[in-house]
């Protein structure tokens, strides 16, 4: 992401904690406004915009903006749609920085009531495959200088990196949406033997420049991207192990229960112990059955993302009318309902749904017990 063309340790802290914060699980909605807030933060700009290329190829699709509120985005109409000065980045699939726009011989002007503009900084977003997703805009520093060299610099190198989280959003909710198991069966293979080795591969050149850098708060930078890079690669193998989806569908629940207990162990290196009722498959309806598994692979996923358990403990029973799934695990604990993610919340959704319930009690250093019930003849 050509850390070494940025000089200015202090710029290159900024962009190190911009590229953290887009890091997120945020929906592809939320991912977008993020980065052009973040974007135009970077570079000090009053204004930005993120805009989306068509599948055409030759327009936008979205136009999400920052430093302008909904009333003012109101009174200027509608979005643009990729004419003018913006077209000619679309067309141009390049770095485009100006430092008088009226000036420029594409500029073509600005509707009425939209707030004059004079810098410009136009920047493509590319994702893994070089595919453009889109532009970042960028317009008018608040210290009323032109951007600079190292402000391009910063942009580009930001929005490689958006490129990529970007692609990853767009993954998941692909993943989310597919129901093929080919499918599964190639994403995984995909994340495992691509994404993985890339991320190895950067994190090795990261650690081959650390002799030459002589900036402490630098290398203390680089060293946590490390860090975080380690955890991501947690992430995807976590991840590979959520899409690869059961496919034994021909299996009793009790077959199921452990072929995901033991898949556990053997991906993702945390021990289960698992107890199941004897007769237990003859007595949950086959939805049910499917649902019991998928959410005990959600807890189970959440458990190897969060708790940093080495051991968990499985008990699968009835009790009257329902089924209990029981998850204990030794763990680092929580607060629970304290910035609970969507894993928790699709847990108690999926368990609503079927009659049931979920219920997480969790004690900071003794671990985590998760209660999970439905109605075992649905």
């Amino acid at each position: 992401m050509a850390f070494h063309k940025i000089n200015d340790p202090e710029r290159l802290h900024a962009l190190i904690d911009a590229i953290l914060l887009i890091e997120t699980d945020a929906d592809l909605d939320g991912l977008l406004s993020l980065i052009i807030e973040t974007a135009s933060r970077l570079v000090g700009a009053q204004y930005g915009a993120l805009g989306v290329i068509a599948p055409d190829g030759t327009s936008l699709s979205r136009f999400i903006t920052y430093g302008v509120d909904a009333a003012q985005r109101a009174a200027i109409g509608p979005e643009p749609r990729g004419h003018g000065l913006l077209g000619e980045i679309i067309r141009q699939r390049r770095t485009l920085r100006i430092d008088e726009l009226a000036e420029h011989p594409r500029s073509s002007g600005f509707p009425m009531n939209h707030p004059p503009m004079h810098r410009f900084l136009g920047v493509p977003v590319a994702i893994s495959d070089g595919h453009i997703f889109g532009n970042l805009y960028l317009t008018d520093p608040l210290n009323g200088e032109p951007f600079s060299e190292e402000d391009q610099q910063l942009t580009e190198a930001f929005g490689r990196a958006a490129g990529l989280v970007i692609d990853q959003e767009m993954l998941r909710a692909n993943m989310r949406e597919l129901t093929l198991s080919e499918e599964r069966e190639r994403l995984a293979r995909d994340l495992h033997d691509t994404v993985i080795q890339r991320l190895f591969g950067v994190g090795l050149a990261l650690q081959t420049s650390l002799p030459a850098i002589v900036d402490e708060h630098v290398r203390s930078r680089i060293d946590s991207v490390l860090d975080e890079l380690d955890t991501t690669i947690h992430e995807i193998r976590t991840t590979i192990f959520e899409i690869d989806q059961d496919r034994t569908e021909s299996q009793t629940l009790e077959e199921r229960v452990y072929a995901l207990s033991a898949e556990v162990e053997s991906r993702l290196g945390v021990h289960v112990d698992v107890k199941i009722a004897s007769g237990i498959s003859n007595d949950v309806g086959p939805q049910c059955a499917q649902h019991c598994v998928q959410a005990l692979r959600e807890i189970l996923s959440n458990v190897v993302r969060h708790s940093q358990a080495s051991a968990v403990e499985v008990k699968v029973d009835t009790s009257n009318e329902l089924i209990e799934i029981i998850v204990r695990d030794n763990g680092i604990g929580f607060i629970p309902n304290v910035g609970s993610g969507r894993g928790v919340r699709n847990l108690s959704s999926r368990a609503r749904e079927l009659g049931g319930n979920c219920t997480i009690k969790s004690i900071i250093g003794g671990g985590t017990t998760v209660r999970w019930t439905a109605m075992r003849r649905v």
